[in-house]
Formats: structure tokens, C-alpha cells, sequence
């Protein structure tokens, strides 16, 4: 099922208007739709930051920082906007390090979870939420985290800085947007053992017959590895994995390397410019002059 949300919605009746953003700050919607077959992998709730392109939040190859770790281990967003909004990056000169960067202040991120149900998004449903960026360009690059269920420590983050620009979408009139595909690729923070005992979210799963679950955050055994590339059988290598994994039809759903279910990956990502509040509250205003005119007349 596809969710619209209120500001969609209210999108739709002003697009036609074209505000430009000029001077004024970019005001944007990122909308993110589970793009996975129905039964198929979750993602906990989208942690989004609009940076100058100083914020790298990893390198395969390299342990990650704590704040990715909590967020691919327990789906905890905390940290990693405590030291994004605090100018730090989590890779320096190609190394793992948390490290002040030249961008202390002004960069802007939130969280955009399920707003029905369990905070996670599920397969098929559809979530957003308003950003107001900068006006000068300054935090063009787009950053995002989020992290696979089900899982003990697999998520899905944008590897370059630089990834995905919104130059465009300055002084682009409501309604220009930007879509990209995200979780093409997802990856193993080597941070934790992969257990299904110890994963979160087993509980969004009933058909796997997945036995236990973590009792608590950081519930598992540290792995101490490295970010990889998850090839292959995403879950083959879990302890505790149910004994029909491997002939479980519903099983087959959450592989998210078969390109027959999960062709564009695990999500889509649309930021869209809107107007700024200040203008739809005109408009809105303007909507109930003219409505008392025609009750008059």
C-alpha cells in the first residue's frame, strides 16, 4: 500500500503556482518508498542529512564509527545526528576517524520514520517529511543511513559525500525534483556477529519461523570486522537460522540480491521542492478569501 502524506497532498493543489526558491531557503520534501516485494526486507527509519560535502559516513574496508554502528546495529539514528549536527566526519584523508570538519554549524537532519505501525518501513509503503535546507547551496549533498531487516549489523548508506548533488534544485520552481534508487548495494558493518538470536525486527518476519531476537541495544556479540559488500546468500552464514531457510518459499523474499525482486534495490528517494510555508500559508489564505467571496455572493 502506498501512503501520501498530508504535505503531498497539499503539494499537489499549489504546484501549478512555481514559486522560486531565489533568495529564500530550499525547502524540500524527501519522500522514500520501500521499493522490496511484499514480505520482503524492512528499513528502519531514514536517517537523512543535508551536508556540504565534508560529512563521509564510511569506507569499505575500514571498522565504522560509533554513530553508523548504532544505526546498523539496533537502528538507533542518535549518535550519528548528534556528530553530523556537532561538523564531524567519520572518514579523514581516507581513514576511519571521527574528526571535526570546516562545517561546525548549519547542517541540517532528521529521521523519517513509518508514521502507521512499527516505526520501520515496510515493503511497499511510502514516507516523508519537510526539510528546510539553506539558501546559498551550502548543504547541497544529500547524506542518508538506515539500517536492513532483518539483520544483525547490515545497512544501507551513501559511500561518497559527493553522492547525490541538489544543485538543481535551487532557484527550480515547486515541484522540481530529483529520484534516485538507494540499497543497490547493502553492506555488512562487520560490527556485529550475525546471529538471528540477537537481530532486531525478527518479530516483522512470522512466516521465517525465526526463533529469539535481541533482548536490548548492542545486543549481540562484537565481531570487531570491517564495512563489507554483502555478495551472494545474504543470510546463509547467520547462526540460528531456521531450519527451512533454505526451503522456505517466504525466505526467498528477503534476499535482497535477487535482482527478480529487488531490481532497483531496497528504496526510492524523491526530494522535491515546495513552496515555503510562508507562501502556502498565503495561498491558503487567498483559498479562504475567495471561498467567503462566493459565500457572500
Amino acid at each position: 500500500m502506498r501512503l501520501v502524506s498530508c504535505s503531498r497532498l497539499a503539494l499537489a493543489g499549489v504546484a501549478a503556482v512555481g514559486t522560486a526558491v531565489g533568495s529564500h531557503a530550499l525547502d524540500v520534501q524527501v519522500e522514500v518508498t520501500n521499493v522490496g516485494p511484499a514480505g520482503g526486507v524492512y528499513i528502519t527509519p531514514l536517517w537523512v542529512g543535508f551536508q556540504d560535502g565534508s560529512f563521509d559516513s564510511y569506507n569499505g574496508g575500514l571498522a565504522v564509527q560509533e554513530g553508523l554502528e548504532r544505526v546498523a546495529e539496533d537502528g538507533n539514528t542518535a549518535v550519528l545526528s548528534a556528530d553530523f549536527l556537532g561538523g564531524y566526519t567519520y572518514v579523514d584523508s581516507g581513514s576511519n576517524a571521527r574528526v571535526l570538519t570546516s562545517q561546525t554549524a548549519g547542517r541540517v537532519d532528521g529521521t523519517i520514520a513509518s508514521p502507521t505501525g512499527p516505526p520501520p518501513i515496510a515493503p511497499g509503503e511510502t514516507v516523508s517529511q519537510l526539510f528546510s535546507i539553506d539558501a546559498n547551496g551550502s548543504n547541497r549533498y544529500f547524506s542518508y543511513a538506515s539500517m536492513v531487516l532483518p539483520s544483525s549489523d547490515y545497512f544501507i548508506a551513501n559511500g561518497s559525500a559527493f553522492a547525490h548533488d541538489l544543485s538543481s534544485l535551487y532557484n527550480a520552481p515547486s515541484g522540481s525534483e530529483i529520484t534516485f534508487f538507494i540499497g543497490q548495494t547493502v553492506n555488512d558493518a562487520g560490527t556485529e556477529v550475525n546471529d538471528f538470536g540477537t537481530g532486531p525486527g525478527n518479530g516483522l518476519f512470522p512466516q521465517l519461523n525465526i526463533v529469539g531476537g535481541q533482548s536490548g541495544p548492542n545486543d549481540g556479540v562484537d565481531e570487531n570486522g570491517v564495512v563489507r559488500n554483502i555478495d551472494g546468500i545474504p543470510y546463509g552464514g547467520f547462526l540460528n537460522s531456521p531450519a527451512d531457510l533454505d526451503t522456505n518459499p517466504a525466505a526467498a523474499l528477503i534476499d535482497f540480491n535477487r535482482g527478480d525482486l529487488y531490481p532497483n534495490g531496497l528504496a526510492q528517494v524523491t526530494i522535491r521542492v515546495v513552496p515555503e510555508p510562508g507562501s502556502l500559508a498565503a495561498i491558503g489564505l487567498g483559498g479562504l478569501v475567495m471561498l467567503r467571496r462566493r459565500r457572500r455572493a
